[in-house]
Formats: C-alpha cells, sequence, structure tokens
C-alpha cells in the first residue's frame, strides 16, 4: 500500500530522526495553523534524504496570493529568523516563509496549483519510487552529494545521467 503522504504520522513508524521530525513538526503546530492550505510535508525528511541543516519543507495551496501571504505574516512572523518572499517560480507565483523552530529551519512554500501538482510534491514521489527500486548503496550516493552541496534534485540527475534542467527532467520519469 502506498504512503499517505497527505498525514505526517507515518513519519511516527520511521527513523529516529524521523520520529523527531513528527513531534517537531507537531509541537510547532503549523500544520493545523495552515490546514485551509493543504500544507505537504516534502523535501528530504520524509523519503530519509536528510542531512544537517536540511529544511522542514511545507508546502501549501492557496486561491488568493495576498491573503496566503497576510496570514503567513500573522501567524508565524514572531517566530525566530522569520523571513518571507514572494516570486515566480517556473511562472508560477510563489510565496515563501522562513522561520527556526526548536534548532530546525522550517519553509512554508505556497502556490496557487495544488499541493499534488506542486514540483516539490511531484519530485518527492518520484525520488521515493526510485529509492525504493535501488539498493541502499544509492540512497548514500544521494546523500553524499547533498553533503557537497547538491540539491536532491540535482544529485538524482547526477547519479542517474540526466541532463538538462535536473526539476524538469525528473518529472518526466513520473509514471
Amino acid at each position: 500500500m502506498d504512503r499517505d503522504w497527505m498525514n505526517i504520522s507515518y513519519l511516527e513508524q520511521g527513523s529516529e530522526i524521523q520520529r523527531n521530525v513528527y513531534d517537531v513538526v507537531m509541537r510547532s503546530g503549523v500544520m493545523e495553523e495552515l490546514a485551509e492550505f493543504d500544507p505537504v510535508l516534502t523535501g528530504t525528511y520524509p523519503i530519509g534524504l536528510n542531512i544537517p541543516g536540511s529544511d522542514l519543507d511545507v508546502i501549501c495551496s492557496y486561491s488568493d496570493a495576498s491573503a496566503f501571504a497576510d496570514f503567513i505574516q500573522m501567524k508565524f512572523k514572531n517566530q525566530e529568523g522569520f523571513s518571507m518572499t514572494r516570486k515566480l517560480i517556473r511562472d508560477e507565483e510563489s510565496i515563501i516563509a522562513r522561520f527556526y523552530y526548536e534548532g530546525f529551519k522550517l519553509e512554508i512554500f505556497g502556490q496557487a496549483l495544488p499541493v499534488k501538482e506542486q514540483y516539490a510534491y511531484r519530485h518527492m514521489l518520484i525520488e521515493n519510487k526510485i529509492l525504493k527500486e535501488k539498493d541502499p548503496s544509492f540512497r548514500q550516493k544521494i546523500i553524499s552529494l547533498k553533503r557537497k552541496g547538491l540539491s536532491t534534485e540535482e544529485a538524482f540527475a547526477n547519479i542517474l545521467g540526466i541532463k538538462g534542467d535536473p526539476y524538469e527532467e525528473l518529472l518526466k520519469l513520473e509514471l
């Protein structure tokens, strides 16, 4: 059975760091605060590719960018190191807020796309599928490249011999 990525309770049965991430996310209240925006934890922690300093990436979907930005500002502005930016990413207006919570870097990323259509979610599913198909040394190679400064997508593209923009090319592996 496939994992329900929409509910982070799967982390409770994960590695020690995944269980810790679950506890931190639950204590932060971020998923509850963002419930109306369909928050999903994506990135390296859910699929076990995190390295020291990895972000807790929470993607969201909004219908009104300004209302979302105002909400994020109101709810999280008092968090340590809070910052927020708005920019176009692949022709989609994106709102990115960052702050620290209990030593973890949290990033809230919002677009007017359903979360299951956003790159972060789609990449995570593809990367997880590849990890399941490969032997454990593949995971270690990815982590090693990440420690050298490559993004997760760049590390996958490097090891798989994918040319071009890794963020676009990885999506072509989607089934």
